[in-house]
């Protein structure tokens, strides 16, 4: 599986405003939208690296995990600093919390970075009990108003 990475200008956090070279920035986010119980890839942006020397880690609930990750190599940005992207496969469940540990080789600070994945908005789920709700009424009212007709007409004739 060949995964590319995503543009950094696409990405939310791209707004904010950069902090002085060297010191990293890391941001998770799916790679697709997650589903629970469904597979998908977190990626691991770190940016503003320099010199290129980190170690990026992952842990699923506090315990650090090895198997399904993988990494690119340092890929330098138009600001003379470097990114990296480090990618985890996962079946994220509900009350998960996965960590993206960035480790400075230099001085060996660490950056921490948090996803946790997120149940369906009860609003959204709400929204489409109604909606379907409404859509049998309607249905079984033109049902209704079908054999209502049909009665009638039926009736006229008969007189």
């Amino acid at each position: 599986m060949s995964l590319s990475p995503p543009s950094p200008s696409s990405h939310p956090t791209s707004s904010l405003p950069n902090p002085p070279t060297g010191i990293p920035v890391a941001d998770i986010f799916p790679v697709p939208p997650p589903a629970l119980g469904e597979p998908t890839t977190l990626v691991c942006m770190v940016s503003n690296i320099f010199p290129p020397a980190v170690e990026i880690g992952w842990q699923v609930d506090g315990v650090p995990v090895t198997r399904d990750v993988t990494h690119t190599h340092y890929t330098p940005t138009a600001d003379l600093a470097f990114i990296r992207f480090s990618y985890l496969r996962v079946t994220p469940n509900a009350g998960d919390v996965y960590a993206c540990v960035v480790t400075q080789e230099a001085n060996n600070s660490s950056i921490i970075t948090y996803w946790v994945p997120q149940n369906p908005d009860p609003d959204e789920v709400l929204e489409t009990a109604l909606c379907g709700a409404a859509m049998a009424l309607g249905v079984l009212l033109a049902l209704l108003g079908a054999t209502m007709c049909w009665v009638a007409r039926r009736s006229t004739q008969g007189t």
